[in-house]
């Protein structure tokens, strides 16, 4: 695996001996694709929620995930809930959330599309202020999201618009709320003794828990409009894969 390098579809490329990471025989190409590009944004994410949090907050901490179902929801999902935070998972549709369920169980997980479920969250919280949302959704979501968060000290961290809408942030300023985004290169400002331990956790995970890396398709190049097309399909799960070898 290399991360990150430029240049990576070309077919001879140079890169920094710091960038390439290898991959043990037991982790499948399909998921050393996704593995690397997807834990560092997972991490970035999580560090940037921590750091985000009120000092007098970081025990008990209640934390709202948009996209729960996707790659990279997965991956915080399950490191959050490692390290002992509840987790609030949210997703579009009813059938995502039973088969997010189904897969990886535990933390709750609900439907936006049905009526209800900010009255849900609300219980799941059970009565803890929620300060930190993860969301990579935007859109109208962003402000059902400031309706959920603890005032003065609510903030969203922001990593992609799947929503495809202008994003709502109407509520941010009456309830004092704040909105970061994250920047993916400053990981490579981690010391390389972080960096060494993000990726040891990429693998363990790889090895220990393969249903976080669902594959929804692989398409060989000479298809990447069908690719393209796919990634914004309502509904998708999974990564989608150039695979290079089936042209």
């Amino acid at each position: 695996m290399i991360f990150p390098a430029a240049g990576a579809w070309s077919d001879e490329v140079v890169v920094p001996g710091g960038a390439v990471v290898p991959l043990p025989e037991s982790i499948p190409d399909d998921v050393g694709a996704q593995l690397m590009i997807n834990a560092v944004t997972a991490l970035t994410v999580i560090r940037t929620a921590h750091d985000s949090l009120p000092p007098d907050a970081l025990t008990n901490v209640v934390t709202l995930l948009t996209a729960a179902g996707s790659a990279v929801g997965r991956l915080i999902g399950a490191m959050l809930t490692e390290r002992g935070v509840k987790v609030i998972r949210l997703v579009r549709s009813e059938a995502g959330a039973a088969k997010l369920a189904g897969v990886l169980p535990g933390s709750p997980v609900f439907a936006t599309e049905t009526a209800g479920w900010k009255d849900r969250v609300r219980a799941a919280a059970e009565g803890a202020k929620v300060h930190v949302a993860i969301d990579s959704v935007g859109g109208r979501l962003l402000g059902d999201l400031a309706e959920l968060l603890a005032e003065r000290t609510g903030t969203v961290i922001n990593f992609g618009s799947l929503g495809g809408e202008m994003s709502d942030i109407r509520l941010f300023p009456p309830r004092s709320l704040t909105l970061k985004g994250v920047v993916l290169g400053s990981w490579m400002l981690q010391p390389p003794e972080q960096r060494k331990a993000d990726i040891a956790l990429a693998l363990r995970l790889a090895s220990e828990s393969p249903t976080l890396f669902e594959i929804a398709e692989r398409y060989p190049p000479s298809r990447i409009a069908d690719a393209v097309a796919h990634v914004g399909r309502a509904g998708r799960a999974g990564v989608i894969l150039i695979d290079f070898s089936r042209d």
